[in-house]
């Protein structure tokens, strides 16, 4: 008979201890729980407003990255239309210096060189004697206004006569 004693009391024991034990429960432990689970909410709400922040900032980065690469293969463009640009001015110029050399080549060929100092110092002795000064023409034998002498001739003149072997320029 112990036994229809025990169950009855268990079952009385359940009946009022649970509802009893969650009443204290709520009463004492709630203000502490709610404490802490504001806390780790406002946690939460800090991580989360991080987390977007730093997803913005990623976002944003990664837009200026792509105007950066787009910047970047412009100037690149740029510069290797330049490079071309001066590469083919380059090669004008250096034609235009062969051209004007060669022009100039043509000019001294078609010119006489005229005597270089050092060419009179290895010159023979006659030719470094001092020379006297020509008398004025006289008025008899005046050239025509329109005559030229032969020390008066045009050296660039390829036509014009050349002077006498034995005469200076």
């Amino acid at each position: 008979m112990l036994r229809l004693r025990f169950l009855p009391g268990l079952i009385l024991g359940l009946l009022f201890g649970l509802p009893a034990g969650i009443v204290v429960g709520i009463l004492v432990l709630a203000p502490h729980g709610t404490e802490q689970s504001v806390g780790a909410s406002s946690t939460v709400q800090d991580l989360t407003r991080k987390l977007e922040a730093a997803k913005e900032a990623r976002d944003r980065a990664d837009r200026q990255l792509e105007q950066f690469q787009k910047l970047a293969d412009q100037m690149t463009a740029s510069f290797n239309s330049l490079e071309m640009r001066f590469k083919l001015l380059e090669e004008e110029q250096r034609v235009r210096e062969v051209q004007a050399q060669a022009a100039e080549a043509a000019v001294r060929a078609r010119v006489p060189a005229a005597p270089t100092p050092a060419a009179t110092a290895t010159a023979p002795p006659q030719a470094l004697q001092p020379q006297t000064p020509e008398a004025p023409p006289r008025p008899d034998t005046a050239e025509a206004p329109g005559s030229e002498s032969p020390t008066q001739r045009d050296p660039t003149d390829p036509d014009a006569e050349a002077p006498a072997e034995g005469t200076l320029q």
